[in-house]
């Protein structure tokens, strides 16, 4: 789902293109229709952006190896309010057999989660990241 924004426009629809996946927009004019997309581009540049901008002029590279740390560290470590303070990776790993669909996307971006889980990780998925356990 896409705005009507124009921004990376010819790269985003080359690569989706190329990967074979059809584009939905959202009606002009109408932020709320993708409101959960705006809040969380809000929480990247306040949380992340404005913290690292000179990365990001200066060396693009470790600009993005950090943008990946911060994202698992975001979307597995993080305690989050929705979860009664408890990180998503410990809910799901608390969760898995009701939970049917996120081991695919986790299994391919957090490799120490394999021996959990009966997935492969091919090679281009590896991130630098770790998972920390801040319960103790």
């Amino acid at each position: 789902l896409s705005d009507n924004g124009s921004e990376f426009e010819a790269d985003f629809s080359k690569a989706l293109a190329t990967q074979g996946i059809q584009r939905w927009y959202t009606y002009p004019k109408t932020p709320k229709m993708n409101a959960h997309v705006e809040r969380f581009n809000r929480t990247v540049q306040e949380s992340f952006v404005d913290y690292h901008e000179d990365l990001l002029f200066t060396d693009l590279d470790a600009f993005n190896q950090q943008l990946a740390n911060w994202l698992v560290f975001y979307n597995a470590e993080r305690p989050h309010h929705a979860l009664g303070q408890r990180p998503p990776l410990h809910f799901l790993l608390q969760h898995q057999p009701e939970c049917q669909r996120w081991w695919t996307h986790t299994c391919t971006c957090l490799p120490i989660l394999a021996p959990f889980f009966d997935c492969g990780v091919p090679s281009w998925a590896r991130v630098r990241a770790t998972v920390v356990d801040r319960s103790r």
